[in-house]
């Protein structure tokens, strides 16, 4: 009994710590301001509103800052600057999605027109030498030095890609990366730098789940597994990646957007306006011009209420009530009451 009381204990405090070590931050934007702050859940400002550009933290615990005078620099939720062995460097930008901070534990950096990575600790790790990098993905980014592509792992480590006539490589999921060929075809390679499935379709999608959509000569579409073979014909024209929480692939059959199961089978929701991909078990639906969140099963859980709504990330969204924006709980519980100009979303740093 004793023991079983030490280890329900240790339990415990196990839980309380990781809950303690958790912080929650969000980029905000007061009403009728043009600078961007950070706030807690709570909506108490970690830091005060003094930036025209910044980003989210990244959980290190670190956001990129860029100045025009000072140029590109991170801080902590205390608003302290990260002493970086180098200065001057720039930052990847993210079609769509802004300034690229730190992803496991490192972040691309720009010296001298060559391509390097820092660490946490703010030291170049991995001097930069190379034409084009890669965020980090499952522990590897993809580099390239004039024609030759290479897979580099955190202590610089790097394996030469064996893919004839490569162009272009992207990022890994589940150990594989689409490669691209100067005859315009695609592919993907393992970790090991060997092709896994030769470059054969027009274009293909992330494996999830075991899958990844390609595009054959013809134009249609289907899902292969890591070997290779067609798990599901191709037989569509436009489709996304499978959702690896509610294993669905949001995909268009006919002028209609509908929901595709790993089976095969085809799941319809006729009550949005819209069909979305899912975040964490939930989707941005449309309905009477208000916006709010269906499930897997195809019912509404948060009603479609709010004039506008972003994505659900470490179990909250942002939402528009008339001009101004708060935050909702998956139960859409306001967390923080809509009083915001724009806010980002809840980013958890541990």
């Amino acid at each position: 009994m004793k023991k079983l009381n030490l280890l329900t204990l240790i339990l415990l405090l196990l839980i309380t710590t990781a809950s303690i070590a958790q912080t929650y931050v969000i980029q905000a934007r007061p009403w009728d301001s043009k600078e961007w702050g950070y706030i807690n859940l709570d909506g108490e400002y970690l830091i005060p509103p003094q930036f025209r550009k910044c980003y989210e933290f990244s959980e290190s615990g670190y956001a990129p800052i860029y100045e025009k005078k000072n140029g590109y620099y991170f801080i902590n939720i205390n608003g302290e600057k990260l002493p970086t062995e180098i200065s001057n460097f720039k930052l990847k930008q993210m079609f769509g999605f802004g300034t690229q901070g730190f992803k496991e534990g490192m972040v691309p950096v720009l010296v001298n027109e060559k391509w390097g990575f820092l660490n946490e600790m703010g030291k170049l790790v991995i001097e930069p030498k190379y034409d084009k990098v890669s965020r980090f993905e499952e522990g590897h980014s993809i580099a390239k030095i004039g024609e030759q592509f290479f897979i580099v792992d955190k202590p610089g480590n790097e394996i030469l890609i064996q893919a004839p006539g490569v162009v272009d490589v992207r990022v890994f999921s589940e150990g594989m990366a689409p490669y691209k060929t100067k005859d315009g075809y695609y592919g993907f390679i393992g970790i090991d730098g060997n092709i896994r499935i030769e470059a054969q379709y027009l274009s293909v999608g992330y494996f999830k789940l075991g899958v990844a959509w390609a595009k054959t000569k013809y134009e249609t579409i289907g899902y292969l597994n890591t070997s290779g073979e067609w798990v599901i014909q191709p037989q569509f024209f436009t489709v996304n990646d499978f959702d690896p929480e509610t294993k669905l692939a949001k995909i268009k059959q006919g002028e209609k957007w509908v929901y595709l199961t790993l089976d095969g089978d085809i799941i319809e929701f006729n009550e949005s306006d819209v069909i979305s991909e899912f975040y964490e078990g939930l989707a941005k639906g449309k309905k009477f011009n208000k916006f709010g969140f269906y499930n897997s099963n195809m019912e509404w859980v948060i009603a479609p209420k709010y004039d506008g709504v972003r994505n659900f990330k470490n179990g909250y969204a942002a939402v528009k009530q008339g001009d101004k924006w708060g935050i909702i709980d998956k139960q859409g519980n306001w967390i923080i009451e809509p009083i915001y100009s724009a806010l980002k979303d809840v980013e958890k740093i541990i």
